[in-house]
């Protein structure tokens, strides 16, 4: 959604926002449109008015956050917010309402109300500031299979859904610099990849990995047949099977599965098949769409419950004496540490462990915690220490943090 709000009226309605409280209501008179189709002119005026409450609520919300935050993230701020415009508006007038060159247009005084839409935008803007920073790693196992059955490597739609998060807003990571494991299965079926080795990938956030076909058609010959009459033209078929995963923990947070072929839902109309690699790149480009907008649905939807329940944290420990240590540790951490919950531990061995638990904030918010004062007399007083038991902090990425115990 284009947001029609000039800098120049952003910065002027954001000083006199900053001047004085947010009024509970802000009263706006805007116009929306609508195209008229098969002569039903009920339909657009009703949809016209829509677009013009909906105007409303963006500017209003346009002076509630900074113009940065909604022109870079538009479709975020769209699916989250405006979609849901009409419950900003409290009350609505129909000023005017006429038709010009098979428009309807309608202009209407709104009251929009400032409380509900700034909470809501507050959340918005804390997962835009998170997914700000994420890092996303694209490796697709990509083929294309000729009519005669030759088997060659393709990256269509990895370059294209690499454009496409990248204009998005993602930071995302060259496969070939990738740090880490990544185990992917061969051929077109996928094989979910083990959660101890995506944990391993610590270089990037998300990670989306499958498998694509494209098989090269090949005319019939017969001129009494579509193929036939289309015997220059480069018809393409296959299938896609892509996971998306979050490397904090392992966790597969969206499956997408499609086939396609060359039609209208795949190719649009009118458009020209001059080559397979141009009708791969036409498919591609336009059924990436799907795939990049169910990604970042997923991902958001992954923050949201991140926001409210705590973001997966993987926590090694190392130089823990015996397991009796070891739950005394848990304790510890689990009654000092504010914000920490669903501690789970793994396997004890040699003075390791390593803990799976949730936590409302960063990892550098959590590895700040572990070195407060009220956090190492506590844990040393429960292991008996003396002298005492310094925990210092030894590793942090964006998942896990790693602590090492000693005296």
């Amino acid at each position: 959604m284009s947001l029609k709000l000039t800098a120049l009226s952003l910065l002027l309605a954001s000083v006199a926002f900053a001047a004085a409280p947010s009024p509970a209501t802000v009263t706006k008179e805007v116009t929306g449109e609508a195209a008229i189709v098969d002569g039903n002119k009920d339909k657009a005026f009703a949809e016209a008015k829509s677009a013009a409450l909906r105007e409303a609520v963006e500017q209003v919300a346009g002076v509630l956050v900074s113009s940065d935050t909604l022109t870079a993230n538009s479709q975020l701020v769209s699916d989250r917010i405006f979609t849901r415009s009409a419950g900003y508006v409290r009350t609505h007038e129909v000023l005017e309402r006429k038709e010009e060159g098979g428009v309807a247009k309608v202009k209407v005084r709104a009251e929009v109300a400032t409380a509900q839409l700034d909470k809501d935008l507050q959340a918005v803007q804390a997962l835009i500031r998170r997914m700000g920073n994420s890092r996303m790693l694209i490796v697709l196992q990509e083929q294309a299979v000729t009519p005669d059955k030759v088997i060659t490597s393709s990256a269509v739609l990895t370059q294209v859904l690499t454009d496409s998060f990248s204009k998005d807003g993602w930071r995302m990571i060259d496969p070939s610099f990738a740090a880490g494991k990544l185990e992917l299965s061969s051929g077109v079926s996928l094989t979910t990849p083990d959660k101890k080795v995506i944990q391993e990938l610590k270089v990037a956030d998300y990670v989306i990995t499958g498998t694509v076909t494209f098989r090269h058609e090949k005319s019939s010959g017969n001129a009494g047949t579509l193929q036939g009459q289309l015997k220059d033209v480069y018809l393409v078929s296959g299938e896609w099977e892509l996971s998306v995963f979050a490397t904090d923990s392992g966790t597969q947070i969206a499956r997408l599965a499609d086939k396609f072929d060359s039609g209208p839902d795949s190719l649009g109309s009118g458009s020209p098949l001059i080559s397979y690699e141009r009708t791969s790149f036409q498919i591609a480009q336009r059924r990436g769409k799907t795939i990049v907008a169910d990604v970042r649905k997923a991902v958001v939807d992954y923050l949201s419950q991140a926001e409210q329940n705590g973001a997966t944290v993987v926590m090694k420990v190392q130089g823990l004496a015996d397991f009796k240590a070891v739950k005394t540790f848990k304790d510890v951490l689990t009654r000092t540490v504010n914000g920490i919950s669903d501690v789970k531990q793994g396997n004890f061995e040699k003075g390791q462990i390593q803990f799976d638990l949730r936590y409302l904030g960063t990892t550098e918010a959590l590895a700040d915690a572990l070195g407060e004062t009220a956090f190492q007399q506590k844990l040393t007083t429960a292991l008996g220490g003396k002298p005492a038991t310094k925990a210092s902090v030894t590793g942090v990425t964006s998942n896990t943090v790693e602590l090492t115990l000693a005296r």
